[in-house]
């Protein structure tokens, strides 16, 4: 049984429940929970503007979980914006990074990959400024193939995904973004899905940018997270203008604030922030009390019970790093098989996960996903296994 599983309300009411759709949202713990509810019940009032305590308190505050969210990936408060969530932050940097240099004859590359948010964002700008838009092939386990023979002196940007939302296969970030940075090309890491599994490090990484979301590491929706190297920030222009990033407005001109809270027009998500700080200091602790570990081994039963079962073929995974597992079959519809599924009470995500292409190219007819979270347990393993073997879909 998870240790951790009793701290999520959720699964109190429903012990019985088996989520296997984690990749896609994170259920919420009480201490999360509990810290937004204390924050809009005790300490809330709009910051940065007003001069009364409680809107100094509440200011204090705000840019306290903004130290807390970028230690969590060993950047500085002055390198992170707080944004809505990865698809927020991926539009932010391709309108004010991206844009303002690209030019006609230019070229961005992705990965077959990719997650509709760190794919669409920079085949619009392409498609609107005539440059082009390359996307790099995979490799037979999954990870992104060659991506630096695709690179030429037009190339103005790379973005990757850290792990696939489908396969959870871990590219070498590291290695590419330190071959782009002699090159002079951006690079920018898609986080969503290492973030809660994998302990991120800005500067070991070396990318440009990064972004993740809270709801995919047990925090709220809504609210989310992109690092900007701090050189790079300085270059960019505003993504939203208004309220809380202006400085100075006049009839014929106005002046911005600098840094990150230029980026932050209005007034911010401070529940969320507070959620997503809460968060970040519920990962850490169950890391430090072996969730990772804890969930290699889950990650284990899970595939086995999934090789086991013949009429379904299983995609390309990361043998744990990110529990993610995605099985499909070509005759069966994995909406179908989803939703005898969850007639056991088994939660798992059929479709094309927002990455269209990549399931186009690995499957016919989409992919079920099956993933993990700190609250999974060997039940939940059993529970999935005694769903497949008495589910009517499977062919004779």
């Amino acid at each position: 049984m998870s240790k951790w599983r009793e701290q999520f309300s959720v699964f109190r009411h429903r012990p019985d429940w088996a989520y296997f759709d984690s990749a896609a949202s994170c259920q919420v713990p009480d201490v999360v929970l509990d810290a937004m509810c204390s924050y809009q019940k005790e300490f809330h009032a709009n910051v940065h503007r007003g001069s009364y305590q409680q809107s100094q308190h509440a200011t204090a505050l705000y840019e306290s979980w903004r130290v807390k969210v970028a230690g969590f990936i060993g950047a500085t408060a002055d390198e992170l914006i707080f944004t809505r969530g990865t698809t927020e932050s991926m539009n932010l940097l391709a309108e004010s990074l991206l844009r303002p240099v690209l030019k006609a004859g230019d070229n961005v590359i992705v990965s077959l990959a990719e997650h509709h948010a760190n794919w669409l964002p920079w085949q619009r700008v392409c498609h609107q400024v005539g440059a082009e838009f390359r996307v790099a092939p995979l490799d037979a386990e999954g990870r992104v193939a060659d991506i630096m023979s695709m690179v030429d002196e037009r190339t103005k940007l790379v973005s990757l995904t850290h792990a696939s939302n489908v396969l959870g296969v871990v590219n070498p970030v590291a290695d590419i973004c330190a071959q782009l940075r002699d090159k002079g090309v951006l690079s920018v890491i898609d986080a969503a899905q290492s973030a809660a599994q994998m302990g991120l490090d800005v500067e070991q990484i070396g990318c440009d940018a990064l972004a993740f979301s809270g709801h995919k590491l047990y925090g709220p929706t809504g609210i989310g997270a992109l690092y900007v190297r701090e050189s790079v920030l300085a270059s960019m222009q505003p993504y939203q203008v208004g309220g809380g990033m202006v400085d100075m407005v006049y009839q014929d001109t106005c002046s911005f604030h600098q840094g990150v809270q230029g980026f932050e027009a209005g007034t911010p998500n401070l529940i969320g922030a507070a959620g997503l700080a809460a968060a970040v200091e519920f990962l850490q602790d169950c890391r430090a009390n072996g969730s990772s570990e804890y969930l290699r081994g889950l990650f284990k039963q899970m595939h086995d019970v999934l090789a086991d079962v013949s009429w379904l073929t299983m995609l390309p995974h990361s043998g744990g790093r990110i529990p993610v597992i995605s099985v499909h079959h070509p005759d069966i519809h994995p909406r179908e098989l989803a939703i005898c599924l969850d007639e056991d009470g088994v939660s798992a995500r059929a479709g094309r996960h927002c990455a269209q292409p990549l399931i186009n190219q690995l499957t016919s007819n989409g992919c079920l996903r099956f993933s993990l979270g700190v609250y999974s347990s060997a039940a939940d393993i059993e529970r999935l296994a005694r769903g497949l073997n008495g589910c009517k879909l499977q062919p004779s």
